[in-house]
This record gives structure tokens, C-alpha cells and sequence, in this order.
């Protein structure tokens, strides 16, 4: 009898665990490593075999795939989606204003799963009509747009009086953000970010290492 209580307290303990609820910012593999007042950065990484809980996505995101990881996600109340290979340097925004999200993501590969969620906090409403930046636009909307660079188009040119923005480097050695104002150069590697101020004027610097894949999210 004692068995089977224990057995009874372990199905609940595990159904509870399986079908709760939390916002994307609590879940446990989605770790928040920035915050101000315009994004809050979430750095993602799920092990090998290893699945999130059910989050929730109710804010406005951009999202940018850093591993290349054979992966699936299971929308709540629904079975297992099609799995498919996450490719690194893929980046998408989604609003989730009219369409929340209640879903969890596995990992079926043997590497682990990295991805970046930014959640849009608050827009810059910037008053001036910005054209776009002379890199490849990946996705442009009234929220946010996404560039890709690559080697050929970094060329040291000098960004100024944009949003705020975030630089994910996907691959690539020797990589430098170069602010002209206060002449600080800051070392950028395959996997982490670069939060830039609004108003900034800055520079990024290729030392030719390795071919470069960056993505460059402007914040509206």
C-alpha cells in the first residue's frame, strides 16, 4: 500500500511538473542575462535529450538560432510538432500580442540547443525616418529590424544615431565593436551579444580570423 501511495504522489508530482505554466522569463533554461527599460535578453540553452517547461510568450520578441540542433516543440493541449533542424543564424520576430504562446522545446540531437529571445519591452519611438543599414535585411517591421553581416560587409563603417540594437555574433573570430565616442573597443565571440545604446556611434572591426555571421537587431 505504501508502494502505491508513493508511485501516486511521484504521477502527480510528475503530471503537475509536465503541464505547468510559466512566463518564458521564468523558465529555467531560458536565462536572463540583460534587462533595461527597451529589451530584456533571454539566453537559452537546452542539453542534449533534455526539454523546457511549458512558457509562455506574451511579449513582442526576435529570436536568433545560434546551433545548428535537431529540435521539435509541443504547443499546449496539442501533440508533438514536426522536428527539424535549427539552423544557426536564423532570425524571426513574432509578436504574440494576439497570438500568445503556451508551448515547451526538446532537444533530439547530441549537441546542446542555443538560441537567443529578446523581448521587446518598450519601443525608442524614434521621431526620425531611419532608413535601413547597408547589410542584408533579414525581417523589418514597425517593432524591430534584423541585418545580417558578413565579412565582406562589415568594411569598418561607422553606424551612428540608431536605436538601441543587439550584435549576436553566430561564427567568427576576432570580431571588435569600436565605440567612437569613447574609444573603447569590445571583444565580440561566437555565441554571446552586444548591447549597443540608442544614439551610439560605433564601428565593428574584422581581423580576418574566420569568416563572420552576425545578426544586428535594431530596436523602433
Amino acid at each position: 500500500m505504501k508502494n502505491k501511495t508513493i508511485l501516486l504522489l511521484l504521477i502527480i508530482f510528475y503530471s503537475a511538473a509536465t503541464t505547468a505554466q510559466v512566463p518564458v522569463s521564468k523558465e529555467p533554461r531560458h536565462h536572463p542575462v540583460f534587462q533595461n527599460k527597451y529589451i530584456r535578453v533571454l539566453d537559452v540553452w537546452v542539453p542534449p535529450g533534455g526539454t523546457t517547461m511549458f512558457h509562455i510568450h506574451a511579449t513582442p520578441s526576435v529570436f536568433v538560432i545560434l546551433s545548428n540542433t535537431y529540435t521539435g516543440s509541443q504547443i499546449m493541449g496539442e501533440g508533438w510538432g514536426e522536428k527539424n533542424v535549427s539552423v544557426a543564424g536564423s532570425a524571426w520576430y513574432r509578436s504574440f500580442i494576439n497570438d500568445t504562446l503556451v508551448h515547451r522545446v526538446a532537444n533530439f540531437d547530441t549537441i546542446p540547443f542555443h538560441v537567443n529571445d529578446i523581448e521587446i519591452l518598450s519601443p525608442y519611438n524614434n521621431s526620425s525616418n531611419q532608413k535601413p543599414l547597408p547589410y542584408t535585411v533579414l525581417f523589418e517591421n514597425e517593432k524591430a529590424a534584423a541585418y545580417q553581416l558578413k565579412s565582406a560587409s562589415i568594411k569598418n563603417q561607422i553606424i551612428q544615431n540608431r536605436g538601441p540594437m543587439i550584435a549576436v555574433l553566430i561564427t567568427g573570430e576576432g570580431l571588435f565593436y569600436y565605440d567612437t565616442d569613447s574609444k573603447q573597443r569590445t571583444e565580440l565571440k561566437a555565441g554571446k551579444y552586444q548591447y549597443i545604446e540608442p544614439g551610439a556611434s560605433f564601428y565593428f572591426v574584422d581581423k580576418g580570423n574566420k569568416e563572420i555571421n552576425m545578426v544586428l537587431f535594431e530596436i523602433k
